[in-house]
């Protein structure tokens, strides 16, 4: 069975899934919420930096294939008052595409959160008993 943390990270995402944990003021079960915590980490916080670094490449690699197809950096360089060279019309690419692409960051946030289980179960990431902490 299910924990209501485990079930709110397969609906909404890791982050809501650990503010579950974090927030919940029912104590039946016998692990605290730190273990609670670290089972959910075990179990999708690969899944979400896979999901979420795959889309990240993607994203800032479109940025900036867009940017260096459409945008006319030296132009753009020259109206702020730099002088347009090879070296700072790729700087200015990069910049441009990487602002794009962190703009574009809650575009990416709900796909990352609906993918992140779906990653989970294709890896196969399970707590077991040798992911439990051990006493030393």
């Amino acid at each position: 069975m299910q924990s209501d943390a485990e079930s709110t990270t397969e609906k909404w995402g890791l982050e809501a899934g650990l503010f579950k944990v974090f927030t919940n003021k029912d104590d039946k079960g016998n692990k605290t919420k730190g273990q609670q915590a670290k089972e959910l980490l075990t179990r999708y916080g690969s899944a979400y930096l896979i999901t979420s670094i795959s889309f990240s490449i993607v994203s800032f690699t479109l940025c900036y294939a867009l940017i260096s197809s459409g945008v006319d950096v030296p132009s753009l360089l020259q109206r702020v008052g730099l002088k347009p060279s090879d070296t700072s019309e790729k700087v200015g690419t990069f910049a441009i595409a990487y602002a794009a692409h962190k703009a574009l960051s809650p575009v990416r946030f709900p796909p990352t959160v609906a993918l992140t289980p779906i990653v989970a179960k294709i890896i196969g990431k399970k707590p077991t008993e040798a992911d439990e902490p051990q006493d030393l």
